[in-house]
């Protein structure tokens, strides 16, 4: 990895002001499609600024994890226009206005059809983050300023921007060509064009399966395309972002570590009720590695508090009760609750996007649907990959094999397999929160515990968001057309209206 990241530090300092690049690309003519590939993919989750929007809205929002204070945004649904404007400023400026040129400046080249493909891929996926996050978002005209002369882009409608990313997925996969030029200074999969091929099958797979309660045909058909397409295949295929130790503001460290790291923030990170008791329910034994109870001096004290979870729309200094253990050893209430595990907060931590796991809870998912396949296989093998892809964490230890063997047995499917598939799933992308909180807007599951709004202050009601408002900054740098957007929403910029595919 560390040849790749010199590339990227230099396209960083180099490209500072984006405005500028998307004005004029000719000023950097030497940057390579592979550097802006690169780049492109490292704004994903490298650096503090990219873990905000996951780690205080999304994660809580999907009660996984609260406690902190800027977690209460989440967890208690309180506007923040800083941590919501973020997903929007970094992708659109530093990812999507790469590819967009990476794809501009070299669609005449048929030798380069391989970078192309890539960028199509990437892009499908970030547009998709904030789609789903927003609502109608700018996305036709987006990144294209200098080419096409739209310096304020339209918001498309959220169903056509599917269709679109269903067009691109496809032809992406159909672009990839061994013949061609091979992808340098490849971050995501080192230039293996198998693999670009197998996330954009099983990116159409996860998109599908986004419009199950919207157009139930559309999603059967995607689906199956996907699978004739050939999704991943094992823990080999995972699209996961590696990570080196470096603090903020060095883009090599993991967003979400750098933030939880940030003022000693991981020390009430603390697991949520949702989330901890469903563990607990099922004695998964990745709970031990997920959380942890430490007192003051680092001392794990798990023994005495026995994974102890906070109440969704709490902060950890809300109940001020010290806990008392069977034995009467008393935890101070600073303390008491548990909190991320240690792995979860290192810099060199990976970030996975979007996991062979996954792919097989969804697979599981079209056959409990009838679609295809042996529903319950899947889940199986959905559960067993989930339980592996936590050693790639640092430090990580591998849960035993008959462990996981045990907890597999275990779970087989019932009549309730539609839930059963999507709790599971729900552990396997911790702390994903992005796809997590998406997720759990399609299919309901978890089923949300109420939050606990102590000082009574969250702007819903205790309703959950249904989506992000817009930045307040469109509203001045491109009026027209988010007048537009607003207008499709019933006139106001609206968190509690669903998204398109939100039925």
């Amino acid at each position: 990895m560390r040849k790749y990241i010199l590339f990227i530090l230099v396209l960083v300092s180099c490209t500072k002001d984006f405005k500028e690049i998307n004005t004029d690309p000719g000023k950097v003519p030497s940057v390579a499609p592979g550097e802006q590939l690169a780049a492109a993919a490292y704004f994903l989750d490298g650096g503090r600024e990219t873990g905000y929007p996951n780690l205080f809205l999304f994660q809580p929002m999907a009660q996984y994890l609260n406690g902190t204070t800027s977690m209460g945004y989440g967890t208690r649904y309180i506007w923040n226009d800083f941590y919501n404007t973020l997903m929007w400023d970094i992708f659109y400026s530093k990812s999507i206005k790469q590819l967009a040129d990476l794809i501009e400046k070299n669609k005449a080249d048929s030798m380069h059809a391989n970078y192309i493909a890539a960028a199509r891929v990437l892009k499908v996926y970030i547009f998709s983050l904030l789609t789903d996050a927003y609502g109608d978002i700018p996305y036709s005209q987006a990144g294209m300023a200098y080419y096409n002369k739209v310096y304020t882009p339209q918001y498309d409608k959220q169903r056509d921007i599917y269709n679109d990313f269903f067009l691109q997925l496809d032809t992406a996969f159909h672009q990839f060509d061994a013949t061609k030029a091979p992808v340098l200074n490849d971050i995501v999969y080192d230039g293996m064009l198998v693999k670009w091929k197998r996330l954009a099958a099983s990116l159409r797979l996860r998109l599908g399966m986004r419009l199950t309660a919207i157009d139930v045909a559309k999603a059967k058909a995607e689906v199956l395309a996907a699978i004739e397409e050939g999704v991943m295949e094992s823990l080999d295929d995972n699209f996961r972002m590696i990570h080196e130790d470096y603090a903020y503001p060095d883009l090599r460290g993991n967003g979400i570590a750098q933030a939880l790291q940030e003022e000693n923030a991981y020390q009430h990170a603390a697991g949520c009720a949702t989330f901890v008791n469903y563990l607990k329910a099922e004695n998964d034994p990745r709970l031990g590695r997920f959380f942890v109870n430490r007192d003051a001096a680092g001392s794990d004290i798990t023994a005495i508090t026995h994974y102890l979870p906070i109440q969704p729309g709490m902060y950890w200094w809300d109940d001020q009760a010290d806990f008392i253990g069977t034995n009467g050893q008393v935890v101070s209430y600073a303390y008491k609750y548990c909190t991320i595990n240690t792995p979860f907060y290192q810099y060199q931590s990976p970030y996975l996007h979007l996991g062979y796991a996954e792919v097989e809870f969804l697979l599981a998912e079209a056959g409990a649907r009838g679609w295809t396949g042996d529903a319950n296989l899947h889940y199986q093998r959905g559960i067993r990959a989930a339980m592996a892809q936590i050693e790639m964490y640092p430090g990580m230890p591998a849960i035993p094999a008959n462990v996981v063997q045990d907890f597999i047995n275990a779970h087989v499917l019932t009549d309730k397999a539609i839930a059963e598939i999507n709790m599971q799933k729900w552990v396997a992308l911790f702390p994903n929160g992005f796809e997590a909180y998406a997720n759990q807007r399609r299919t309901g599951f978890p089923e949300l515990l109420p939050i606990k709004d102590v000082d009574g202050n969250s702007q819903t009601h205790g309703v959950l968001p249904k989506r992000l408002l817009y930045p307040a900054t469109e509203a001045l740098n491109n009026p027209v057309h988010y007048q537009e957007a607003l207008d499709r929403l019933g006139g106001t910029d609206d968190w509690l209206r669903n998204v398109w595919w939100d039925r």
